[in-house]
C-alpha cells in the first residue's frame, strides 16, 4: 500500500512539474510595418488592441520574410534594460511569431 501511495505522488509530482513546460502560445495579433521612415526604425509591430511594439531580439528567427501589413501572431517578453532611437514602443523580445495566412 505504501509503494501505491509512493508511486502515484510521484506520479502527480511528475505531471505538475512538466505543467509548465508547454510550448510558448502565438496568441497576440499583430501587423508587421515598416517604419524605415523614421530615425532609427525598421520594421514594428502594430498589437491589435492599437500598442506598437520593437522588435529587439528573437528566441528563434521567423523562417518568412517580413512585409509591411503582414499580419501574424506573437508571444514577447518586454526588454526594461533597452534603449532605442526610435522610441515608438517598447522593445521587446519576441518568443513566438507565426505568419498568419
Amino acid at each position: 500500500m505504501i509503494m501505491v501511495r509512493n508511486f502515484a505522488l510521484i506520479f502527480i509530482l511528475f505531471f505538475s512539474l512538466n505543467c509548465g513546460d508547454e510550448e510558448t502560445a502565438c496568441d497576440i495579433k499583430a501587423t508587421l510595418r515598416d517604419y524605415a521612415g523614421l530615425d532609427g526604425c525598421g520594421f514594428v509591430l502594430v498589437l491589435e488592441e492599437g500598442g506598437v511594439l520593437e522588435m529587439g531580439a528573437f528566441d528563434e528567427e521567423p523562417d518568412f520574410s517580413f512585409n509591411d501589413g503582414m499580419k501574424v501572431r506573437i508571444s514577447y517578453e518586454e526588454m526594461s534594460n533597452m534603449a532605442s532611437i526610435c522610441m515608438v514602443g517598447p522593445i521587446v523580445r519576441i518568443t513566438c511569431m507565426e505568419k498568419i495566412e
